[in-house]
């Protein structure tokens, strides 16, 4: 017969880990590292420095995901992408607003999205005719 321990103890197995025990953002005055902490595919372990970042932007994913922290690299194709609930990423953000790299107003306008809206810095600058 099944306890109502054995049935919490399966329904909690079978439920995904929060991000924070996945995925961890963790950086030093010269480079950052995304590091996997398990359950990811390893290509998720990505590391930079901070000196090639070109462009930071902040997506709303909604209520039910998490946001992300999308950072685009000199020399690189594809962006690095840290999801705002990995371990370390409150600090990463706070870390780019020191540096310069996501100034405070456009941090400020992000953090009160809720429509799914993309806010970067810097902005793309329009093409003159």
């Amino acid at each position: 017969m099944f306890s109502l321990q054995s049935i919490k103890e399966w329904f909690l197995s079978r439920r995904p880990k929060p991000l924070r025990e996945i995925l961890a953002v963790e950086f030093d005055d010269a480079r950052v590292k995304v590091l996997v902490l398990g359950g990811l595919d390893p290509a998720w372990n990505q590391e930079f420095l901070w000196d090639d970042i070109s462009r930071v932007c902040f997506k709303d994913e909604g209520l039910y995901s998490s946001d992300s922290i999308i950072i685009q690299l000199h020399g690189r194709e594809g962006p690095v992408v840290v999801p705002s609930e990995a371990k370390g990423s409150s600090d990463f953000f706070g870390a780019l607003t020191e540096r310069g790299y996501f100034p405070e107003e456009v941090w400020r306008r992000a953090m009160g999205e809720t429509s799914g809206a993309v806010h970067c810095w810097p902005p793309l600058e329009s093409k003159k005719s």
